[in-house]
């Protein structure tokens, strides 16, 4: 009857009821004929909105609900459990205490007593501990929540650690706060405790508790080195728009250097995105400003079109070499800015591209830098690849541009001109055996120049020149042999024998290079570079392969002997050795037809492990020429990386020989890594470049502590670096800075 009554009021019923009124609901049902057991045959349903379930549920004068033991309410997004509970019917109030767990969507509500509005979903807690998304966490004496995002919290303690810990790596002690989920967080009397020890304290913070960009001020950094001193640094974030946001910094020093600076990016679209930052530095010994700006942008264009665009731009290099130190750039020697449009469409591409290349020369002796500049003002290059000519077996491909260009490298060879270069080739692919493939290959190259250099090299003049040259090739493969052995588990091991012979014509462009029309040629990339060649390459390779039913095919060891050979100008050039008693020349050796003998091993025994070690010998002396080993092992976070590499004079002694290490470890499900990395001279027994790194990865933080020691001319530097980031308020310590020494 109950359950009757209730779905012919759809509820409401006013009045709050305690343990008393379970009794007097009792006899209530009992003057019907029905046990008060039938009342909780079945969850009852409010405004077929609310269901309920529970060990014992009552109402009274078809207003007033009541429910103890193990209850469980549900209403639209929301999820209640508790002890007991009451609900006013006719205003949607409701009061639990007990073990109170209040869900909604990702939060997490859990409290001694609740006073609760299902209808406006808004109410008070007592004793809370609650969790908000993405991951924060609130403990304290009261919670209310004021909208569907809004809270405000009285006396307790806010973090995104998990506050099972009862002193959490870091949390904010407030006396009051109110808090905006994916907006702002408003606290009073607040003090940032780092495992319960305070270290901070501020009567009023604002901060961003959100997924989401806020404006406003980002945490404070501070560092210190020898060269600017101790400085401060605090930087404003501000979301102009859904596509665009930027970043405005100001650093000042203790020794009168002035930093200001802006970081942008944008989205204007699904396939576009950028950035750029620009900087500013006053410095006091030139009593200027120096700058410095890169950035980006990638951008696809219905059509098939692509923009790729770079910038890196400096009004003073070795300023900022010292300034900044080795911690971000080390050794920067050259800037690169480019812009380009391009679209490919089947074999064929073309691109249009504009670019600015400034390389850095500095005399470590006299402290003096000089640059040079090469400009692309605009380029329009066409290419085609590798294609078939109808049915036949001839395969074309071409490389076409003109551009116009401009150098400067010295105060005397400067000047504009402009360059076009067409590079087509046509290949056979001939019939044969499918273990020997044999490909000739022939191909013409004319370049064109509105200017040409002057005698002595120091100008350009107006006058065009223009280059050809033929080029030729032959490539034959084989006769390949091989072997495969099954073993027991059904993979299989491949031994693959294949010689190799590379045939390779470049003609000259115009008789004797020193004396010809090549030395007028205006140098600005490659394209004007010309290796005359008519040589013979042989290469005898040994490949074994592993197929497996699960991992598939993979190479797992490899070794190849090749040595050029020349049909015309010596490739080794005539030399004389050192007499090692007097360091003066010794015995005069020959010039040789003969390239250097060059032995490649390559091992992979695992897939996550690989081995690589070549040597070259001296074709005249037989001596080594120069040896290198490169290995590295990588597991999970695990990893390791050696590379090795010597020269060796004609008379077989070391004429240099480093080395660099990089060990990064990670053990199991370890919360920290360290990394560190070495680069040595061991022929000059001399320590060029040490790296540590330190990470740790908490719960709720991540710490970060670096130090490099950079050893190599002109710019020895040490540097380090620690910064701490707590997860949802960001980066909360950031100290950079350099070092006169430390520990060598």
């Amino acid at each position: 009857m109950a359950r009757r009554l209730w779905e012919r009021w759809g509820g409401a019923a006013a009045g709050w009821c305690r343990g008393c009124l379970f009794a007097l609901v009792g006899l209530t049902a009992l003057a019907a004929g029905q046990p008060p057991a039938a009342a909780a045959a079945a969850p009852p349903t409010l405004g077929d909105q609310v269901t309920v379930d529970a060990a014992q549920q009552q109402w009274v004068q078809d207003q007033l609900w009541c429910a103890q033991g193990d209850v469980q309410l549900h209403y639209q997004d929301i999820s209640l459990r508790c002890d007991e509970v009451e609900v006013d019917l006719k205003t949607m109030h409701l009061h639990a205490e007990g073990n109170v767990i209040l869900d909604q969507g990702q939060t997490r509500m859990a409290c001694d007593r609740m006073d609760f509005d299902l209808r406006t979903k808004l109410g008070t807690l007592y004793k809370v501990d609650a969790f908000f998304p993405p991951t924060y966490h609130f403990r304290g004496e009261e919670l209310q929540k004021l909208s569907a995002d809004k809270y405000r919290f009285t006396r307790g303690v806010f973090t995104s650690c998990d506050l099972t810990d009862k002193a959490p790596p870091w949390s904010l002690e407030v006396r009051d706060a109110v808090v905006q989920l994916e907006g702002y967080g408003h606290f009073r009397g607040a003090a940032l405790k780092v495992r319960g020890v305070p270290i901070f304290y501020t009567p009023r913070l604002l901060w961003p508790v959100k997924r989401d960009r806020a404006a406003g001020f980002l945490v404070p950094t501070f560092g210190y080195s020898n060269q600017r001193g101790a400085y401060l640094g605090n930087s404003f974030f501000w979301p102009v728009s859904r596509s665009f946001d930027t970043t405005l910094f100001a650093d000042f020093y203790t020794k009168h250097y002035l930093g200001l600076g802006q970081e942008a990016r944008w989205a204007p679209a699904e396939n576009a995105f950028g950035e750029i930052a620009d900087a500013f530095v006053w410095d006091p010994e030139s009593k200027s400003w120096k700058w410095r700006a890169t950035g980006k942008h990638n951008q696809l264009f219905p059509g098939g079109y692509g923009l790729h665009a770079e910038l890196q731009e400096v009004s003073d290099i070795d300023f900022f070499q010292r300034f900044d130190g080795t911690i971000n750039q080390t050794g920067l020697r050259t800037l690169y800015s480019y812009v380009n449009l391009s679209r490919t469409w089947g074999p064929q591409a073309v691109t249009f591209r504009g670019d600015h290349r400034q390389t850095f020369f500095t005399d470590s002796t006299g402290g003096t830098t000089s640059k040079v500049v090469l400009d692309r003002l605009g380029e329009v290059e066409y290419r085609l690849r590798s294609t078939r000519i109808g049915k036949t077996a001839l395969y074309v491909s071409a490389d076409g541009l003109i551009d116009e260009l401009q150098v400067n490298r010295s105060a005397t060879l400067r000047g504009r001109y402009g360059r076009l270069d067409i590079f087509p080739t046509v290949s056979l692919l001939t019939p044969g055996f499918t273990w020997l493939n044999i490909t000739p290959t022939i191909g013409a190259r004319e370049t064109y120049y509105t200017s040409r250099t002057s005698a002595d090299g120091r100008y350009l003049l107006k006058e065009p020149i223009s280059r050809e040259y033929g080029t030729a090739g032959l490539d034959i493969v084989g006769p390949s042999f091989s072997r495969i052995w099954t073993k027991a588990n059904g993979d299989k091991l491949k031994h693959l024998i294949e010689p190799r012979i590379e045939y390779t014509y470049v003609s000259n462009p115009g008789g004797s290079i020193a004396n010809s029309s090549a030395s007028s040629i205006p140098l600005f990339d490659e394209r004007d570079s010309v290796l005359v060649a008519n040589q013979v390459k042989w290469t005898l390779g040994n490949y074994l392969l592993l197929k497996s039913g699960q991992a598939g095919s993979r190479q797992v060891a490899s070794f190849e002997i090749s040595q050029p050979y020349s049909l015309s100008d010596p490739i080794t050039p005539a030399r004389a050795t050192l007499d090692t008693g007097t360091g003066q020349p010794g015995q005069p050796l020959p010039a040789s037809l003969k390239g250097p003998l060059d032995l490649w091993l390559r091992v992979l025994p695992i897939p996550t492990a690989t081995l690589d070690t070549r040597a070259d010998f001296d074709p005249v002396t037989h001596n080594l020429q120069s040896t290198s080993l490169s290995g590295g092992y990588s597991k999970g976070t695990n990893a390791l990386n050696l590379t090795w590499y010597s020269s060796y004079d004609p008379t077989g002694q070391v004429a240099s020989s480093q080395t660099r290490l990089f060990l990064g470890v990670s053990p199991g499900h370890a919360p920290w890594r360290l990394e560190s990395q070495f680069a040595y001279d061991i022929h000059q027994h001399q320590l060029l470049e040490q790296r540590y790194v330190f990470r740790w990865r908490g719960s709720c933080w991540n710490a970060t502590v670096e130090l490099h020691d950079y050893r190599i001319q002109p710019y020895k530097t040490r540097d380090y670096r620690i910064s701490i980031d707590l997860t949802g308020l960001g980066t909360f310590l950031d100290i950079k800075g350099a070092l006169a020494s430390f520990a060598r």
